[in-house]
Order: C-alpha cells, then structure tokens, then sequence
C-alpha cells in the first residue's frame, strides 16, 4: 500500500468516526480540521527517537540518565578496559578504546554527545595542569568530532575546578570553542550538586549544556540553590541496603579500622561526659604534648592548629592524658588516624562512632552526620556508616550515584568505577531541562 493510500484509509477511518461522535452536521472544513489535527499529534507521537554517543563512557551513567528519557546509544568509548567490560555486560553495547585513535567519520550519526571528559587536569586533588596535560586536550577531540556531525546537542561533565581553573581561562577557551562550533551555552559555567536533586551525597560538578543555534535558544536558567541541603529529604540511611546479609558482613570493621573506631568514640563520649565542647579544629594529638622544637618548620606552617590543639590539652589535660595514654598503647593507633576532624556540627549527649558517618582519610579521621556523604572519589577511602560499624556497600555507593539495583558490577573494580561516575539522576534532570525542555529541578 503506497503512503497516499494508506493516507486515504487513514482519514476515512477517522471521517466514520467524525460520524460516531454525532458530528456529521460539522462542514467538511471541520472535520478536515480535525483530522489533520488528530494525525499531527500522531505523527509527534511517533516522532524518531533521538540518539546519542557516550564517550569516556565509564559505567554508564550518562547511558542510563539519556535512555531513561527516553534516547539510544549508538556508540560508546572509554580508555579502560575494566569499565568497558562493566558497561556491556549492562547495556549490550560494547565501548570503543581510546577516543583519540578512533575517526570522526567512523561514528555513527547522532544527535547528542555525551561526556564527563577527563577531571584529573582540572581537579583541585590533581596537578590542576589543564589543557597542558595531554588529558586536558581531550576536550578538542570532542569538538572535531562535533564539528563533523554537528548533533543538535551537547552534554558535557567536569569537576567543580573546571570553573575557575587557571583563573578562568580554562572555561574561556571551551566557551568559545563551543559558540565557534556553532552552539548556545550558558555565559557562565552551570555549577549544580547531587543534593539538589535530593541525593545524599554532596558533589558539585560543572554542567556544560550546549544547543545548536538553529535549533534556537537556550531555556533561561531557574536560579540554582546556594544551599542545596535545604533540597535534601532523604538521609544515608535511605540507601542502606540489608537484602544480603552475608555482604555486610564482609564489611563490617575489623583489624585497624575498628581499633581506630573505638578509641575516637571513647574520645567523643569522654568530652560528652566531662561537658567538654568537642573543637571544632583540626585534633592533632601528636602535638598535644610533643616538643615543638622537633619539626619548627611543620611548626611555623601550621602554627593556629597546633597552638589551639595544645591550649585545648593543656586545659583539659587531667581529663585527656589517661586517654591519650591508653590510645598509645594501641598498636594500630598510629599515622594519619590519630588526626580527627569533627564536622557533626554540635554534639549529642548520645553521641559517639555509632552515631555518625566517617571517613579514614590521609588528613585523618573526618566525622560528619549520616544525612549525606561527602563526594565519592575513584579512591578507597570509603565511608563508614555509623550505625551499623560497617563500611558501605558496593549497592550503596551504586544507590549514591542513583544508579538502579539491576546494576552488575565487578566488586574488585568497582569502587574506582563509582567513584569516577557521573550521577545518573544529576544528568538526567540537565538533559530533561537541555532537550525536552522540561524543569531543572
């Protein structure tokens, strides 16, 4: 049946309904109306789905945020062979390697790029090289590939950093290397945090959403939370995950970890008891009591810490140097853990290790509350949740990045993996307000 006909079959379907509906005194101009009004709307209900690439594709978390509304991947690219094995045992699509051994030409068309390119130039954790490390170039492999398909959009992922790395000009070069290409972009670099959109994990990320101009200008951006936690209604304890058991044991604090948990929680409950204010500084215990002629450098450098740390011991030293002692005598109390860092805000008279989220970092121990974790890192320091004396779960941390339970992953790899992610719910909100034009927020 040619398109004519099949037309032609079409209208007089809809012409008999005209008739069932009692409208057959309406004109013909009518009713013509109202079929070409009912086949517009069926033809945008029909429309082509839209598809994307993902490079530097990672686990997939610009995969799942682009499918959800509703797109198709028709490539993919990432450099690490772990994370492309994880993204097609997910989505049956096996990643490309190296993006810049891979031609534009030999792409698939599209009509969106994806990427969160390489943070390590830009990250303030980095050597904050930029565009001199060969990482940070990686952003015009993305433009000539832009500039031989020319999709209708762009969008993009960094660090935080990205935004005033190198005193700006960082994002005064991709700004205008975007408006060259021939696409609309914010002036300014859209900075947006997974607890907007009501995810307990604190994570600032740049957020670059660029459209073709012939498409048409950008949606005005809404005005963007200065304090994001006021977004939050879930906490930490919304992500637990207690379906397997036997995992959380495995997780559970041992050796080292838990000798560390229980000499700062007989540190939090001895000033609670004694109705002493937790400090709100840095804890450095090896200069409680040290002789400051040892290291007059570290000294000089760190002078308002450790001259506070040593008025703090001095005025409650009755009570802390039997505490101070007896935490010596552990053998695993030693290094970096013997550093704490209370960020829990006023303490409770109920409080202690098990109350709080902690982190054992290279700076020491951090203690927050369990309402959100700080950022995720591709490292292993892996917070600990509290109640439970355990740390998180490869699910949890997945939950973290909103990614959904049918996820499968490699345990050995993927802590790096999710820790690299974007988070899928912080990039589907940005496409569903970039291409449908639909609330940020």
């Amino acid at each position: 049946m040619s398109h004519d006909e099949l037309i032609k079959l079409t209208k007089n379907k809809l012409l008999e309904k005209c008739q069932e509906l009692n409208i057959s005194r309406c004109s013909s101009k009518t009713k013509n109306e109202i079929i070409e009004l009912i086949l517009s709307k069926e033809s945008k209900d029909k429309k082509e789905v839209l598809k994307f690439i993902d490079l530097f594709c990672g686990i997939g978390g610009f995969h799942q945020a682009l499918t959800n509304i509703g797109a198709e991947c028709v490539f993919a690219s990432d450099i690490d062979a772990k994370c492309r094995e994880t993204y097609e045992k997910n989505y049956g699509l096996k990643p490309d390697g190296d993006i810049t051994k891979i031609k534009p030409e030999d792409i698939p068309s599209f009509d969106i790029l994806c990427g969160g390119f390489p943070c390590q130039p830009f990250s303030k954790s980095g050597h904050q090289k930029g565009f001199d490390d060969t990482r940070g170039t990686l952003f015009f492999n993305i433009c000539k590939i832009v500039e031989h398909h020319k999709p209708k959009y762009l969008l993009l992922e960094n660090v935080r950093n990205l935004s005033s790395h190198d005193s700006g000009n960082t994002w005064k070069v991709i700004y205008e290397n975007i408006d060259r290409l021939g696409y609309y972009t914010y002036e300014e670099p859209v900075i947006l945090n997974v607890l907007h959109f009501n995810v307990p994990q604190n994570r600032e990320r740049v957020i670059i959403m660029c459209k073709r101009k012939d498409l048409g200008g950008l949606q005005e951006l809404p005005e963007i939370p200065k304090n994001p936690k006021t977004k939050l209604t879930v906490g930490v304890k919304d992500v637990i995950d207690n379906s397997n058991l036997e995992l959380n044991k495995k997780y559970k604090l041992t050796g080292k970890m838990k000798d560390v948990e229980v000499v700062w929680d007989q540190f939090i409950k001895l000033l609670i008891k004694n109705k002493i204010s937790i400090p709100k500084f840095p804890v450095w215990t090896d200069w409680w009591d040290n002789n400051l002629d040892d290291d007059p450098d570290f000294y000089k450098k760190y002078k308002n810490w450790i001259d506070k740390n040593r008025e703090f011991y001095d005025i409650n030293k009755s009570i802390l140097q039997p505490w101070l002692n007896k935490s010596r005598e552990c053998d695993n109390w030693l290094g970096a853990v013997r550093k704490f860092e209370w960020q829990a805000g006023k303490e409770k008279s109920d409080d202690g290790m098990s109350t709080v989220l902690w982190t054992a970092r290279g700076s020491g121990i951090r203690i927050k509350r369990p309402d959100y974790i700080p950022t995720l890192v591709a490292m292993s320091m892996i917070p600990v949740y509290g109640p439970e004396s355990r740390k998180l779960t490869p699910r949890e941390l997945l939950r973290l990045q909103s990614f959904n339970d049918t996820f499968q992953y490699d345990e050995k790899s993927i802590f790096k993996q999710v820790g690299n992610s974007v988070n899928v719910k912080m990039i589907e909100q940005s496409a569903r307000f970039l291409i449908l034009e639909e609330s940020l927020f």
